[in-house]
């Protein structure tokens, strides 16, 4: 534990912060290369694909939500100690432990395609939303709405913490501008435009998630101020 804390410590916050932030781009900067600006000289460039779930940004991608997972547990796991037990505090870890899983699996892929059967023709084809179905309906407007619904609980419950909630709302909402924006713009774009808007879409994911990343990390090592003793 304690060797983790000195991992996690302030000094060291910025660099792990600073290093994540240069993957995110170095992984968008060779899908574009790859892709889009030499794809002529590449022969092998699934490993690159953003889009693909066996590629290196997706992997990446699973082990950052999973890394905020760990920070956030650890830090719910002190607020229990410290007597904050609340669910929203639950919340937090689980939330992203789900957002691992969906970025290994790909289960909201898999939603979107199942869920075309609810279309009135049963066939995407027919809507405007051939590319990605219509799982942003279905699970993304949802999420969108327990998650304010959740943020405005979490900031009452955790007043010392609201700067880092307000960090971790901005990661959120870069996100989901990725996961629900592009995604959705993605359907009326084709050829390399296309390929632009895969850039976009993951690119703000993976930024999004840097910063929820940041926020976690400065909620936990934030000290919870001392209350004066009662005379």
């Amino acid at each position: 534990m304690q060797r983790l804390k000195s991992i996690l410590g302030i000094k060291r916050i910025p660099q792990i912060i600073s290093i994540s932030l240069l993957l995110d781009m170095v992984l968008c900067l060779t899908y574009v290369i790859t892709h889009l600006a030499m794809s002529s000289y590449f022969e092998d460039t699934e490993i690159w694909d953003l889009d693909l779930e066996s590629s290196i940004a997706s992997w990446y991608s699973t082990l950052k939500f999973l890394s905020i997972f760990w920070v956030a547990t650890l830090f719910s796991r002190n607020q229990f100690s410290q007597g904050q037990k609340s669910l929203s505090v639950i919340v937090l870890p689980t939330i992203f432990l789900l957002m691992a899983i969906d970025e290994c699996f790909q289960i909201h892929e898999w939603i979107g395609k199942h869920s075309d059967v609810l279309l009135p023709t049963g066939n995407r084809a027919d809507t405007p939303f051939q590319e990605t179905g219509i799982w942003m309906f279905l699970v993304g407007i949802p999420f969108l709405a327990f998650f304010l619904l959740w943020i405005y609980w979490l900031r009452k419950k955790l007043v010392d913490h609201r700067s880092s909630i307000t960090m971790l709302v901005i990661g959120v909402t870069v996100l989901l501008t990725g996961a629900l924006g592009f995604e959705i713009i993605s359907n009326f774009l084709e050829g390399s435009l296309w390929r632009a808007g895969v850039a976009l879409e993951e690119g703000c994911e993976m930024v999004g998630a840097t910063i929820v990343l940041w926020a976690v990390c400065n909620m936990h090592k934030q000290k919870r101020p001392a209350r004066p003793a009662l005379s």
